[in-house]
């Protein structure tokens, strides 16, 4: 006795588009998975200013953050930042331009975070006199993707550590904003 099952075309071209569906689901996510050529980070910035003699002011700004992967979960980056803000002797305006390197810990798809360090210059202006100072930088920040090309990005804890005319500073930042990413390997 011989059983012969037969199908209709239609069943055939369901179940093969049903198949292609899922292997290009999967090889969107892989490709999702594999790095991108680089990023992009742009948004608000907070910093607690150690003003000296005891003094302390809010500024606000802009950064932006273009980052390149090295692998393994490192990164090189720079990071240009701008504040803006007043404190007793007038209006401030500081400059930051830095570089540095971040390292991925514990990432998951939805979460990566990261630990960073980096070093440059700060330039500030306050009540007319230009200040060009050394600064160190380190910290946490992490990234929740929102789409394969872009993410919520923030800094919550930054430590900064400012060195004008040999006097010694010790700020805090924080940032928040939207990382793009550029190309794939």
């Amino acid at each position: 006795m011989k059983i012969h099952i037969t199908m209709p075309l239609s069943s055939i071209v369901l179940l093969v588009a049903i198949s292609a569906i899922f292997c290009l689901r999967a090889q969107a996510q892989e490709q999702s998975q594999s790095p991108p050529l680089v990023t992009l980070s742009v948004g608000w910035t907070y910093l607690y200013a150690d003003q000296g003699s005891g003094q302390r002011s809010n500024l606000n700004g802009w950064y932006a953050k273009p980052s390149m992967p090295l692998g393994k979960g490192y990164a090189a980056f720079a990071d240009f930042t701008n504040y803006y803000g007043a404190n007793s002797k007038g209006s401030i305006n500081s400059h930051g331009f830095t570089f540095g390197v971040s390292k991925d810990v514990f990432p998951r798809p939805k979460f990566r975070p990261a630990v960073f360090a980096e070093a440059g210059d700060v330039r500030t202006s306050n009540a007319g006199s230009i200040v060009n100072q050394f600064a160190f930088a380190t910290g946490f920040n992490f990234a929740i993707p929102i789409q394969r090309w872009i993410a919520f990005s923030a800094t919550p804890a930054e430590w900064v550590f400012l060195y004008p005319k040999g006097d010694p500073r010790n700020d805090f930042n924080s940032k928040i904003g939207l990382t793009f990413s550029v190309g794939r390997r």
